[in-house]
């Protein structure tokens, strides 16, 4: 064989090989220092491991393909293939994930494991197909706390008048109008405004406190209400599932799982030490605020709930029990 022909077949051979690979774009609006980040990353390497060679797996984190609610108008229509978003904007897409983001519904961790990888996590994944999605894996954001630059918050009277950025979701929404706070849906990040002073405060789980570093920003208090569990999800396009060979479909849902589970440990094993460190950045905790007030100020926000997604309340109750 000639030497110009061999190297020419060489050629076809490395670019037949490099178009065989798959190109996943995954969205996400934090920076690599959050689970969200992590886990994504955590994807593609168990990928790289279990199919190696199949997919280009692209992690396009700190919000440079926009909003999470715009990450997910993306993966509608296929322009993005994946994120690891919060629940709170898939709201606007899959209505009865709210159930989810109820108040004081989960008591611990272990009660929120037993929800979404049970019954009730298989019903919510059937509602994402509606919406042209595949609910791939269930990771933890964490519970979500109050911090504000204004006062200590120790019960619901203490909060009122605060202007607090929420999530795009009109749950949160509710949820902090109940308690008698200003909400602001506001995507993220937040940083700036929290340091100038254009929002009050913000409620997101410890984790994301932390890696914000939002004591930096202004954030002097931090009250422990856990009044949301907020849960991630890794949100695919259907088609795009679907359309994949057998054993790459079976690979991607097998590694989302794998990165959901490491995401969980995650959250779950640094919590402790964040807070300690938040603290010793200058934060005022308060552990003990009354949350039976909580929960009665924003009960109402249940009680409004009709159809499927009381529906879905009530097993969720059921299965924490």
């Amino acid at each position: 064989m000639r030497p110009s022909l061999a190297i020419a077949l060489a050629c076809l051979t490395a670019t037949g090989a490099a178009a065989a690979q798959t190109k996943i774009n995954v969205g996400i609006v934090t920076n690599p220092s959050f689970v969200h980040t992590r886990a994504a990353n955590w994807f593609g390497e168990c990928l790289a491991q279990q199919v190696p060679g199949k997919f280009e797996v692209v992690v396009h984190h700190s919000g440079v393909l926009g909003s999470e609610t715009q990450v997910l108008q993306q993966i509608q229509l296929g322009t993005t293939q994946m994120a690891v978003s919060t629940t709170g904007p898939v709201e606007a897409f899959v209505p009865e994930v709210k159930a989810l983001e109820m108040p004081f519904m989960f008591p611990s961790y272990e009660s929120v494991d037993k929800v979404v990888d049970g019954p009730v996590g298989d019903e919510l994944k059937k509602r994402f197909e509606k919406a042209g999605f595949v609910a791939l894996s269930f990771l933890d954001n964490g519970f979500r706390n109050l911090t504000n630059s204004k006062r200590d918050v120790r019960t619901p009277a203490d909060a009122q008048g605060l202007k607090i950025r929420t999530m795009e979701a009109p749950t949160h929404l509710a949820i902090w109008r109940a308690i008698g706070a200003n909400p602001t849906p506001m995507a993220w990040p937040i940083f700036t405004q929290l340091q100038q002073g254009v929002i009050d405060g913000q409620e997101n789980p410890i984790a994301v406190i932390h890696a914000a570093k939002l004591p930096e920003a202004g954030q002097k208090y931090l009250s422990l209400t856990r009044h949301v569990y907020s849960a991630l999800v890794f949100v695919a396009n259907k088609r795009f599932v679907d359309g994949l060979p057998a054993a790459e479909g079976k690979a991607v849902r097998e590694c989302a799982q794998t990165a959901a589970v490491k995401g969980r440990a995650y959250i779950r094993d640094n919590e402790r030490q964040q807070l300690a460190e938040l603290k010793a950045a200058g934060m005022q905790v308060d552990e003990t605020p009354d949350l039976d007030a909580f929960r009665k100020v924003t009960q109402p926000v249940i009680d409004s709930l009709s159809g499927d997604t009381k529906k879905l309340v009530e097993q969720i109750r059921a299965t924490v029990r």
